[in-house]
């Protein structure tokens, strides 16, 4: 979910204030070396693809509407013994983009998805996401964004509290792009067509388990995972650029529970009301590597 937020951030602000390009589509594969389980001596890596495709209609200068479709696969062994599981997101997002004047601009997003390690339509893989998101121009180069992000987990309701920054230095070579607790983005354009930068991810998110052995009840996974990585993007032609990232997850986890064992609330990262049991081992954290693809249409 991490990946369409970041991806729909971006959007936001160019859609917002009449920016000249629009991110349409983008592709990311991650893997992860090997990661010990923190008590026997078993292994495990980590490979995820994920996709997303966005179209914005434009009903007139001041209103568009956004849609999108997101994909996202992870491959990861959840303890010890057990063969690696899929875990999967499918769903689809829509919502609004509103200019109100010059200054202030106003987003509402709905994320409908299916979060599991089966495809399939159920109220238990079942979950809704939404993101309210108002962003208010300073100057040509300077954004600040305040708003909210909710999702109903299979632990209980999520609530994240955004704040944002978006800085464009006078020679357009250094880029700020902050939405803080769950991305930041900073990098330099060295050249036409090389990009040096880095990047933080810190939003995680559940999974129903239709095929288990933790619990009779039924079981979810709790994944979390906060990634700093540094990156190279390349432009291989107008609309199409590369970026392959190298970085650290730490704090690390896909913790298992049981289906029942909820908590009272989540404010970002703190979780009120967690006296949950972990069921499965967890392993360590770990280094990453990441290539992202992305086709951005142009206006000009």
């Amino acid at each position: 979910m991490k990946y369409l937020l970041s991806y729909l951030f971006t959007c936001v602000f160019f859609l917002g204030f009449s920016q000249n390009y629009f991110d349409i589509a983008n592709f990311t594969y991650i893997n992860a070396p090997p990661a010990d389980f923190e008590i026997s001596n078993a292994q495990t890596t980590i490979e995820e693809m994920a996709i997303e495709l966005n179209f914005p209609i434009v009903i007139n200068k001041k209103t568009t509407l956004l849609t999108g479709f997101f994909l996202n696969k992870t491959k990861v062994n959840l303890d010890a013994n057990p063969s690696s599981s899929n875990l999967n997101v499918l769903g689809f997002n829509i919502g609004l983009n509103k200019v109100i004047n010059n200054k202030w601009s106003a987003t509402f997003m709905a994320f409908p998805k299916i979060a599991s390690d089966k495809i399939k339509l159920s109220n238990d893989n079942f979950q809704f996401a939404f993101l309210s998101l108002f962003t208010n121009k300073k100057r040509v180069d300077l954004k600040y964004r305040y708003g909210v992000y909710a999702n109903t987990e299979k632990y209980g309701l999520i609530v994240v509290p955004v704040f944002g920054l978006y800085y464009l230095s006078v020679n357009k070579k250094f880029e700020a792009n902050l939405n803080l607790p769950i991305i930041a983005d900073i990098n330099y354009k060295m050249s036409n067509k090389f990009w040096l930068g880095m990047k933080f991810d810190g939003l995680g998110t559940t999974y129903n388990l239709n095929d288990q052995n933790y619990s009779a009840d039924g079981a979810y996974v709790s994944k979390t995972s906060n990634e700093l990585v540094s990156y190279l993007r390349y432009k291989l032609s107008k609309s199409l650029y590369i970026q392959t990232k190298v970085g650290y997850a730490y704090s690390r986890n896909y913790k298992v529970y049981d289906i029942n064992d909820k908590i009272d609330l989540a404010l970002s990262s703190f979780y009120f009301g967690d006296d949950r049991t972990q069921l499965n081992e967890r392993f360590k954290d770990g280094a990453i590597f990441k290539v992202e693809l992305f086709y951005r249409l142009h206006f000009d």
